[in-house]
């Protein structure tokens, strides 16, 4: 997740991920921490809504070349 402020590996955080008008609400732990990039999460608690909007930009990444 790109960010201009990173938290600490091992932080936990509620988020939203937001991506061409859709949303994803989630519960996740910051797991990989690189400055001036962003932070790797670990999805901890995703609802079933917000889990079949992850599995659909999952598969267009797929398809993309």
């Amino acid at each position: 997740m790109c960010a201009r402020r990173t938290l600490e590996v091992g932080a936990r955080i509620r988020t939203t991920l937001t991506h061409e008008g859709q949303k994803v609400k989630m519960l996740a732990v910051v797991r990989v921490v690189k400055p001036q990039v962003g932070m790797g999460l670990e999805f901890l608690d995703v609802d079933r809504d917000s889990n079949a909007t992850l599995l659909t930009w999952a598969e267009s990444l797929r398809k993309s070349p």
